[in-house]
């Protein structure tokens, strides 16, 4: 078996294994938007570890094979200056996993990004320094809880909760100086301007308790800035 040849399967068999392991990790998702998130990363972080292997073979092969050595102290004599067929392959398959790649983005941002029209859950969350307050609106599938024409509201600081499996519309307000409401565990981070409503959404999958930070510096005591969100079943 050639050298090339050997490099290629070892290259195809790491990026299996990676390909294998990506579909193994975080498989049940915390939110939908990090599912869509991770997906999106596991497709790009395959095909290039397999592109980068190929290339550090490829280079491994090359300084190997034409290294100077006893009785090898010379080019080729005629080498090969072009192949139309590698050059070919080598602009289509990048093109092919460029455009799969975009694909995929884009469709990730229809999941992350599009805002449910009727959500199950609105909280309007307003950042001061240095708390983040929240007023919860319980909806369920356009009507209010309690049927009787009224909303059912909560306001607290410091925490609010959820059901697992409902729609959560997000309304940022900020009422001094611009924060940042990040929540890790759901890989978003949305910016919380003075002047300005930010909206936003999450769909929590799994109970738990998740930690909620501000990730925009905005004063002396920034790193007091935290709250929980209670994902209930």
């Amino acid at each position: 078996m050639s050298g090339l040849r050997r490099i290629g399967l070892v290259a195809s068999a790491l990026a299996l294994s990676v390909a294998f392991l990506g579909a193994n990790v975080r498989a049940d998702g915390i939110s939908t938007g990090q599912q869509a998130t991770d997906q999106l990363f596991y497709l790009v972080l395959v095909p290039a570890i397999g592109i980068g292997i190929l290339v550090m073979g490829l280079v491994a092969y090359a300084v190997l094979k034409f290294r100077v050595r006893k009785g090898h102290t010379e080019g080729p004599t005629n080498p090969q200056t072009n192949n139309r067929r590698l050059e070919t392959m080598w602009t289509i398959i990048p093109a092919i996993i460029l455009v799969v790649v975009g694909v995929a983005a884009f469709q990730t941002l229809i999941t992350t990004d599009t805002i449910p029209q009727k959500p199950d859950v609105i909280v309007e969350i307003n950042a001061h320094q240095w708390f983040w307050n929240f007023n919860i609106t319980y909806i369920r599938n356009g009507t209010w809880l309690n049927g009787t024409g009224t909303f059912t509201s909560l306001n607290t600081t410091g925490a609010f909760s959820v059901k697992a499996g409902l729609t959560v519309k997000l309304i940022l307000r900020s009422f001094d100086v611009a924060h940042s409401f990040y929540l890790p565990d759901f890989l978003f981070k949305i910016d919380v301007i003075p002047g300005h409503t930010n909206t936003y959404w999450f769909q929590s999958l799994q109970p738990g308790d998740y930690a909620i930070r501000c990730a925009e510096f905005c004063g002396l005591n920034h790193y007091t800035m935290t709250a929980t969100l209670h994902v209930v079943k």
